[in-house]
């Protein structure tokens, strides 16, 4: 009994991909007692696929975003953890969503992840207490059974937030919306091409699913408007694929661009703005802040910096995320672990502060996800990422953009000493 008082009690939320990563490295140490609270009856987050949108059964909003055809928009190769390279796809080199969860399965099964996880158990609060006693902060976190609506709660030295990003909707407000009689939806909630047949579409929105939704729906619709503020896409698109400049207000079917320009008759729009952070259930006294999408004080975009026995994993945007998730969270345990030690707490606020224009844009990486990466393994003590998926993340990026109607159906090779790769692009 009294080893497993040492034990250290770490709370992991949510068992999709990041939570899965946090677990498969905690489960290897016996001084970690690890239990991961997971709302739905399986894991894989957002990867698992469910056709109907809005409302799960237990009344609570459906968390994944995937829809019917949707296909990874990174060569597979690059998406393995570094730990598990089994999705081994040349050509075409992009992947299913079904191929993804099954590979998140796998993992799960290789590692014995399963064990640790309360399935049909819903954070609802997380607090921090201290206890006088030894002056020590532990979290309190109580969840809902939802097959029994049962309220437990639980004390934690540590806590791993993995609840993801990609299920909270950012629908920015147009005015005269309210006067569009059409159809009005988020990527989120987008399934299938075939309802759309003949239909006139707007897809707000230019990012990686604005362009493949939009160009899914162009062998359905009458006509689909790209409508977006960035620099003009100079691929080739489909015939019936219009861009156009971004949205400035609405007068029922007729919208206003922001060049002055109109486009007239739409039957749908479909907003592909991306999503906002959101962690329901985090007392304020946690710390944590979001404005606009910036999520603070964060040193590295995952410690939190006034109790660093908190992480949020996951937080950067564009990058290629398992291999992130796995540099993370051996970056939090080295911490918890004492291998590595925090900078002063000026330094980590330094860090924290914004350095983009725009707030939203606050943990978009990028080019700079490597050096991002390597800083945490240096820092952390332990092997950096090899080097083909920087290599391979490049060649992608640069030859993505010029043929967005084939991209996913290239060859994807990675050499034998994993020091170059060869990217084949189909016309």
């Amino acid at each position: 009994m009294a080893n497993e008082e040492k034990k250290v009690k770490v709370c992991v939320i949510g068992a999709g991909a990041a939570g899965l990563c946090a677990v498969r490295h905690l489960a290897v140490n016996a001084k970690y007692e690890t239990t991961v609270y997971e709302q739905t009856n399986e894991i894989g987050g957002t990867w698992v696929y469910k056709e109907q949108a809005g409302f799960d059964e237990n009344g609570l909003p459906i968390h994944s975003s995937m829809y019917q055809n949707l296909r990874t928009n990174l060569p597979a190769k690059i998406m393995n953890f570094p730990d598990y390279i089994t999705m081994d796809a040349e050509e075409p080199c992009c992947v299913s969503h079904q191929e993804v969860l099954k590979y998140l399965r796998d993992y799960a099964q290789h590692f014995d992840i399963c064990r640790h996880i309360q399935f049909n158990t819903r954070v609802e609060h997380i607090r921090l207490e201290l206890f006088e006693h030894n002056n020590k902060e532990k979290w309190s976190v109580q969840v809902k059974k939802l097959k029994t609506n049962e309220t437990e709660l639980q004390y934690f030295d540590a806590i791993m937030i993995c609840n993801g990003h990609y299920f909270d909707p950012y629908i920015p407000n147009i005015p005269g919306i309210d006067s569009f009689p059409g159809l009005i939806l988020h990527s989120h909630a987008y399934r299938k091409p075939n309802e759309f047949v003949g239909k006139k579409v707007l897809v707000l929105g230019a990012a990686s699913s604005g362009i493949d939704i939009g160009i899914e729906l162009s062998d359905y619709a009458a006509c689909v408007y790209l409508s977006h503020n960035h620099d003009r896409l100079t691929s080739p698109l489909p015939l019936t694929m219009i861009q156009v400049a971004g949205v400035q207000s609405i007068q029922e079917t007729t919208f206003r661009l922001r060049d002055g320009t109109t486009v007239n008759d739409i039957n749908i729009l479909i907003f592909c703005t991306g999503y906002k952070y959101s962690f329901p259930f985090l007392n304020e006294n946690s710390g944590i802040r979001i404005d606009n999408n910036y999520v603070t004080p964060l040193y590295k975009h995952l410690i939190n910096i006034e109790h660093p026995s908190m992480c949020i994993v996951g937080i950067p945007t564009i990058v290629v995320p398992f291999p992130m998730f796995h540099m993370q969270v051996q970056y939090f345990l080295a911490l918890l672990e004492g291998r590595a030690a925090l900078p002063a707490k000026s330094v980590m606020l330094e860090d924290s502060i914004l350095k983009s224009p725009e707030k939203r844009h606050a943990h978009k990486l990028m080019d700079r996800q490597w050096d991002y990466n390597d800083s945490l393994a240096i820092a952390g003590g332990f092997n950096r990422l090899p080097l083909f998926y920087k290599l391979g993340y490049k060649a992608w990026s640069d030859q993505r953009s010029m043929n967005l109607l084939r991209y996913k159906d290239s060859r994807f090779v990675i050499s034998e000493d994993e020091q170059s790769v060869e990217l084949i692009i189909r016309l």
